[in-house]
């Protein structure tokens, strides 16, 4: 395996390269770094699963959120785990939110195959009217 091969397989980089598509609205790109059997939780929510759980969630997150930035913090990556500490800046129902995010990644042979999600989901519960 070349040097380039094995960055690109190194689970740190593959979750944020993932992560900031989702982010982007970039389906396909999305795609191309998950497996298709992807498990996604987020705190508080159900379980998503799949490519076409994924594409549902992000067009959810279209519909509903606007102003949608990201920043990312940190990145850890070992073995198969990856863990990102990111804020979101969001509008929800005219809601201004910030919020403070903990997630962690199993990549498998450069995909990503769960994405686990730890974020104050009663801030957002409460933008939705909740």
């Amino acid at each position: 395996m070349s040097n380039e091969q094995s960055v690109q397989l190194e689970p740190g980089r593959v979750a944020r390269a993932f992560l900031e598509a989702v982010f982007a609205r970039d389906y396909e790109t999305a795609c191309a770094y998950s497996s298709p059997d992807l498990l996604l939780r987020i705190e508080g929510q159900d379980l998503i699963e799949g490519h076409e759980g994924l594409l549902e969630i992000m067009q959810l997150t279209a519909e509903v959120c606007t102003d949608c930035e990201m920043q990312i913090h940190h990145v850890l990556g070992a073995g198969e785990t990856a863990a990102i500490n990111r804020t979101t800046h969001v509008t929800i129902n005219g809601t201004r939110l910030t919020v403070e995010v903990g997630a962690f990644f199993t990549v498998w042979d450069g995909l990503v195959h769960e994405w686990t999600d730890y974020q104050d989901a009663q801030a957002v519960l409460r933008a939705f009217g909740h």
